[in-house]
């Protein structure tokens, strides 16, 4: 059973494969291949003739396309999160996820020339709105995760000592001699 570093209470069961999997080295590459795999489905349910829907429910097309966006958004976040992942989404996974609303954009404009099918507000609209809560749960999941896997690991940024690290480092000046003798050298400072 896992154990946080500083804590002797185990991790909980539900817990224990995304922690450890947080950190993993095939994490990125299986979540770039779960994130192209999702976009080629989302874009031939988007592409094909009337699909199917599961559940006959009026308007329930507009929560799948939030369903399907949220997920896109996750994993293009993820796909991008370092290794092992940081508190904070990096610009790039912000970026990344956001496309996926221009994604649904372009999606609903080909719709449009589509037979059979035809461009929708409300799609977008939903489609936005799962991007938007996609990001959002990128963004909880990638503090959670962070957190997890340094009191596991024992990293010091697992509870906001990175903070303190980074309060507490030398500061140099920009005129001290040893930066400006490494300049001069085009070497290393001795400090």
């Amino acid at each position: 059973m896992l154990h946080f570093s500083h804590d002797t209470r185990p991790v909980p069961r539900w817990l224990a494969w995304p922690v450890l999997l947080a950190g993993h080295p095939w994490r990125l590459a299986c979540t770039r291949c779960a994130w192209a795999l999702a976009v080629a489905v989302v874009m031939y349910q988007s592409l094909i003739p009337q699909p199917d829907m599961l559940l006959d429910v009026p308007n329930i097309d507009k929560v799948w396309h939030a369903l399907a966006y949220l997920v896109l958004a996750v994993l293009a976040a993820g796909s991008l999160w370092s290794n092992p992942p940081t508190p904070v989404l990096s610009r790039a996974a912000r970026r990344t996820a956001w496309s996926m609303a221009l994604l649904g954009v372009a999606m609903e404009f080909a719709q449009a020339f589509l037979p059979g099918r035809m461009a929708s507000a409300a799609d977008v609209a939903a489609n936005t709105t799962g991007t938007w809560l996609g990001v959002l749960l990128a963004g909880v999941l990638a503090r959670y995760l962070a957190r997890w896997h340094g009191e596991l690991h024992g990293d010091a940024a697992s509870e906001g000592d990175a903070a303190s690290a980074v309060s507490a480092a030398p500061t140099v000046s920009p005129t001290s001699t040893d930066v400006v003798t490494a300049r001069i050298s085009g070497g290393q400072g001795r400090g």
